[in-house]
């Protein structure tokens, strides 16, 4: 295979008119149920979202999980991926009651991890949230969160690690460092004009206001209007995203969920928002010439306090990712990494730090 040529397409521009004309937000995650026949896999309205939860897994005290529907699950995460989203599962939620304490106690701990990274790994998905609503040991829910961390990150490409969290509990604002996306599960009952007040729990124990993601409850009564109004909030306040309740539970009120599309950025749909003035250095280049047996993609990013996170893939031109290079956290440099598809043909390759976005277009030919 050669290398025939490179075209570079600028998918941010840092700083640009556009983007000071039009504001996005980071994320929309919403979580699918499979207690409600609203919506299947096939039917979702993927273009209101950029990540899919798929709830839930549940945890035995002995560290083991109780797996849901495993054909449901690979019907998510095909439509997902086939569309360039993210599709996680969520592991707790309301009910579990002690069975986390057991769970993630200093004896059963590794094992449910394991567990967890296993069904990850077996079914494909991009990533995990973790869900511990109640009688909560202060100790071990942080001892899970920096043990599932320091897992993943040996793992490659890194998944992705949200938390739903509760601004109520303080808690579960002690994670904030473990995870890419910490989302506040306040769904009904807090106006955007006032959620920035409730998200200061997260802030004030030391969060990144890009972490953060403002809970909707579109299947609770939030109204298009309403719904429109918090993703202007997130976008105008420099919050990371929108997390949404219970996507299957819409009943027949899909312009609510529809209200958010016009704040997810068009070029990317995913991981995507304004930039700050942390990620206005990124690069991205490929490296090929006649002979080359493989090109390599070489990228750098920002030397920042603590990491950013990062997201490099290639994808082919229907916008499907045909390969992830590089996800999580990171620290600023640079880097060089093989091109990857042996096949010949056109693709792009796509790189986010931050709030910031590049993309450079390959043909390759034999």
């Amino acid at each position: 295979m050669k290398y025939v040529s490179t075209a570079f397409l600028l998918i941010a521009m840092l700083f640009s008119l556009s983007s000071a004309q039009k504001k996005y937000i980071g994320w929309s995650l919403g979580y699918f149920t499979t207690w409600d026949n609203t919506y299947t896999p096939e039917t979702i309205p993927w273009e209101d979202f950029t990540h899919m939860a798929y709830f839930q897994i549940w945890p035995n005290a002995d560290g083991s999980l109780q797996l849901p529907n495993e054909g449901i699950a690979k019907r998510l995460i095909a439509e997902g991926h086939k569309r360039g989203k993210k599709v996680i599962f969520c592991v707790g939620g309301a009910g579990v009651k002690d069975a986390f304490k057991g769970a993630c106690s200093n004896a059963n701990r590794g094992k449910f991890i394991s567990n967890i990274l296993a069904y990850l790994k077996k079914l494909g998905y991009d990533g995990f949230d973790t869900d511990w609503e109640e009688n909560f040991d202060d100790a071990l829910y942080v001892a899970w969160h920096k043990d599932l961390r320091d897992s993943i990150n040996l793992l490659t490409p890194v998944p992705l690690m949200t938390v739903a969290a509760e601004d109520w509990f303080p808690i579960t604002a002690k994670v904030h460092m473990y995870v890419d996306q910490v989302n506040d599960m306040r769904y009904t009952g807090t106006a955007a004009a006032q959620y920035g007040k409730t998200l200061n729990v997260f802030t004030n124990a030391g969060a990144a206001k890009s972490k953060l993601g403002a809970g909707m409850g579109v299947s609770m009564g939030m109204t298009a209007q309403q719904v429109t109004d918090m993703c202007a909030m997130v976008a105008d306040n420099g919050y990371g995203g929108v997390i949404q309740w219970d996507v299957t539970k819409n009943k027949g009120a899909p312009a609510n969920m529809a209200a958010v599309a016009p704040f997810i950025n068009p070029s990317t749909g995913v991981f995507t928002s304004q930039p700050t003035r942390y990620y206005d250095a990124i690069t991205l280049a490929i490296d090929a010439g006649e002979g080359m047996v493989s090109p390599r993609i070489r990228y750098s990013l920002p030397q920042v306090p603590g990491s950013v996170n990062v997201d490099l893939g290639i994808y082919d031109m229907r916008g499907s990712l045909v390969k992830s290079l590089a996800h999580g956290p990171a620290k600023g440099g640079a880097f060089s990494v093989p091109f990857g598809p042996a096949a010949a043909g056109t693709y792009f390759v796509r790189l986010s730090a931050g709030r910031a976005s590049m993309a450079a277009k390959a043909i390759l030919t034999r």
